[in-house]
């Protein structure tokens, strides 16, 4: 999916109009509606508005992953959960149902076990 594709969904999302973001982000209407025709890509600093205003990623918004949230240095992960990430993330979706599955069988595991303790 491309930008244009995502900020037009985005828009929808939030029941916002082509003129509303354009002012709120002070962007040229015109700009704007370039962005959603395909004719103009957005600089880096109105990317990363855009991005700050939606609360997604840039990665997101360029069609990078389909992970919406942006990673941000309060989000720190072991070694491990950076693995089972990684993993996570190469999987096709039937395999990351699986693969939730399996671990939502271990978690309650051991939460029995620490109830019967």
């Amino acid at each position: 999916m491309k930008l244009s594709s995502r900020l037009e969904n985005l828009l929808e999302e939030h029941n916002l109009t082509q003129r509303k973001l354009s002012t709120e982000l002070h962007i040229a209407p015109s700009t704007l509606n370039g962005y959603l025709r395909r004719d103009r890509e957005p600089d880096f600093a109105t990317l990363i508005k855009l991005a700050g205003y939606f609360h997604v990623s840039t990665d997101y918004l360029l069609g990078v992953t389909d992970i919406r949230r942006p990673y941000t240095s309060s989000t720190c992960y072991d070694d491990n959960e950076e693995d089972l990430l990684d993993t996570y993330r190469s999987l096709a979706p039937q395999e990351q149902g699986y693969l939730l599955k399996q671990a939502h069988i271990y978690s309650h595991q051991n939460l029995d076990a620490l109830q019967k303790k």
